[in-house]
């Protein structure tokens, strides 16, 4: 038997509105967030699609069944993966006032600098010299240029949760970037009160290695906060979970 056929937008909420009503709230909170991620994520893969297209594009861009399908395992292994990580103790002991640009190339050099393994046992290697770039960012050109006026504190200050993420995360993502074999690490932590803010934020880890490089380390790249939900989406849609490509 092959699954019902949608003839029209309205078709869709006649159908989706009488099958609401056989669930509990609790229920469809659950299925509708899911769900609207499934959506979201989707409709980046759409822009995506639409934008390697060149010259006059004619007919709508389309996702075919498979692509879907797709996304909708990405956004599963997405949520049977995200857990939240209580930040306190260490994992805050760069926050507040007095902790200046100095004091986070100290840190970085004496407590983030060196190779470890993340929860599979992949090695990771990270580099002093073009390591601390990531804390570093012109903002008119986009480049890491370790100057002052280039500092972003919000990374500084996260430094102790690039290891952290690394060693504790099962949410990780891959994909081949030219050359590069790319994993990205993603990590939610709930901040208690710091500096005057209270919220939740993502923590992506970079790390890469040459793409026919089947023993080497991977290398740190970069790490950054996400604060919206909708970004992330945004670029989860770019990467396969890693327990979908062989020899990750």
């Amino acid at each position: 038997m092959k699954p019902k056929e949608f003839s029209s937008n309205e078709d869709i909420l006649s159908t989706l509105s009488k099958i609401i009503r056989v669930h509990q709230v609790e229920n469809l909170r659950t299925v509708a967030h899911i769900f609207y991620d499934v959506i979201k994520i989707a409709h980046y893969a759409v822009k995506r699609k639409q934008a390697g297209l060149s010259g006059d594009v004619r007919f709508p861009v389309v996702l075919s069944r498979k692509e879907v399908t797709g996304l909708v395992s990405l956004i599963d292994y997405h949520h049977s993966n995200d857990r939240v990580f209580r930040a306190e103790h260490e994992l805050i002991q760069c926050f507040g006032p007095n902790f200046t640009e100095g004091d986070a190339l100290k840190f970085f050099e004496n407590f983030v600098e060196g190779d470890l393994r993340d929860k599979f046992g992949r090695n990771i290697s990270i580099d002093l010299d073009d390591g601390v770039k990531f804390m570093y960012k012109n903002p008119a050109t986009g480049l890491h240029e370790i100057k002052p006026e280039h500092y972003l504190p919000n990374r500084g200050k996260r430094l102790p949760w690039i290891k952290h993420a690394l060693t504790h995360t099962t949410n990780i993502y891959t994909k081949i970037d030219k050359d590069q074999r790319e994993l990205m690490y993603v990590a939610k932590y709930d901040l208690p009160p710091v500096d005057g803010q209270i919220f939740k934020c993502y923590w992506v880890v970079i790390a890469k290695k040459y793409k026919k490089d089947a023993v080497g380390k991977f290398k740190f790249k970069t790490a950054f906060p996400v604060m919206k939900y909708n970004e992330l989406l945004k670029r989860l849609e770019r990467y396969q979970p890693v327990t979908e490509a062989l020899g990750v």
